[in-house]
């Protein structure tokens, strides 16, 4: 669960258009329009990578008036799929995942089983990736794979296998030294 206090707010005064922040939002918040960039607040987790990327300081961060919840209901969804995808990809449902919201691995099956078709959808739903946006989101490919579902191609996204468990076995072959055949 995370509680947003923050949202994205943009100054059309001092915004260029160059969809610096588009390019960098995880949730899909903020795209440009009309070389303005505009702020969907109901999809904003305020990870202020928007704020950090533009070069005109025209978006900042400021207080919601009313803070929004990110959680996602894992009781809706059948814990017996959520137990087959997780076990699909060989994690345990209570895992947190996201150290940025403590995410776990649970909520992010559920949200795919219920539906999310890309990690921005997962970001929105859950909370995960809102942070560093490194550690969970190669676990989030994974069980987006694991579910069947193909993600759209996003310059956001890179889908990098953090474990070695990940790793081919063309490479660990190539690499006998690092006894990955000893991890499986």
């Amino acid at each position: 669960m995370k509680i947003v206090q923050f949202v994205s707010r943009v100054d059309t005064e001092k915004c260029n258009g160059d969809k610096r922040c588009e390019k960098l939002c995880p949730s899909g918040a903020i795209k440009v329009v009309n070389k303005i960039a505009v702020v969907q607040e109901d999809r904003c987790v305020a990870c202020g990578k928007c704020s950090e990327v533009c070069r005109e300081e025209a978006v900042e961060m400021a207080s919601r008036i009313q803070p929004m919840r990110i959680e996602f209901d894992v009781a809706s969804v059948e814990q017996e799929k959520i137990q087959a995808l997780c076990g699909q990809a060989g994690l345990l449902p209570d895992l947190p995942l996201c150290a940025c919201t403590a995410t776990t691995v649970g909520e992010i099956a559920a949200s795919i089983i219920a539906g999310a078709k890309s990690p921005e959808d997962v970001v929105v739903r859950t909370g995960a990736g809102s942070g560093c946006g490194i550690y969970c989101m190669a676990v989030i490919f994974k069980l987006f794979a694991c579910a069947g579902v193909q993600i759209p191609e996003d310059p956001r996204w890179n889908n990098l296998p953090l474990t070695s468990h990940d790793v081919s076995e063309e490479i660990a072959k190539k690499y006998p030294e690092y006894h990955f055949d000893s991890l499986t």
